[in-house]
């Protein structure tokens, strides 16, 4: 990946662990930074993202990318899940299912990525 960020194991641990569900009912840990965009973990975040999201763009839907973006912060404060289900006409629950299989997609992409070069991202 030749982009401004290069990534390497912590940071796909890091990644991997804030989209995480930690247990069943839980919210992922990235709630918590989602608020503070001047945060070291958020810059981090949104930074790996950044870098991600070029390997996406042939495994995502446009909505499944739309509502990462959105609901992550990328280009602004992040969207809440309520105003991302009412902006696209669907249901809140419908929304989070899209969220979960493209941060499961995304899973894929580092464990694939990993696989390719397992020293180096």
């Amino acid at each position: 990946m030749n982009n401004r960020y290069e990534l390497n194991d912590d940071d796909m641990i890091f990644f991997k662990e804030m989209i995480e569900v930690p247990n069943w009912g839980a919210r992922r840990s990235y709630y918590k930074i989602l608020k503070d965009r001047e945060s070291e973990r958020f810059i981090r975040f949104i930074a790996i993202y950044r870098t991600v999201r070029p390997l996406l763009l042939d495994r995502l839907s446009e909505r499944e990318l739309f509502i990462l973006d959105e609901f992550y912060g990328l280009k602004k404060e992040s969207t809440p899940i309520n105003e991302l289900a009412s902006t696209l006409c669907i249901s809140r629950s419908r929304v989070i299912q899209v969220r979960n299989n493209a941060e499961r997609k995304i899973r894929r992409v580092f464990h694939e990525e990993k696989r390719k070069k397992p020293h180096q991202v």
